[in-house]
């Protein structure tokens, strides 16, 4: 059964940048921030949530997407998993 896409937010005030969030990520490396942190505002459709539980300082919380970004999901081309 697929996941619910959701949309990750991260604490920046928490954030140590540690980047073990992206190292787990097993979707395509496009997939972060210029901080090296899993993408922020953008729905993940694989929501395996690797990368909050493995933040040292739970600086990741997440949504489910909306269902307009579910949409723009679904018409955006897809992204290999690494």
């Amino acid at each position: 059964m697929p996941h619910q896409p959701v949309v990750f937010q991260v604490n920046w005030n928490a954030c140590i940048q540690c980047g073990a969030c992206v190292a787990v990520c097993p979707k395509e490396a496009g997939f972060t921030t210029p901080f090296d942190t899993i993408a922020t505002d953008t729905p993940c459709d694989i929501a395996c949530m690797a990368c909050e539980k493995i933040c040292p300082v739970t600086a990741i919380d997440s949504r489910p997407a909306t269902a307009r970004e579910q949409a723009e999901l679904l018409a955006a081309p897809a992204a290999p998993v690494r």
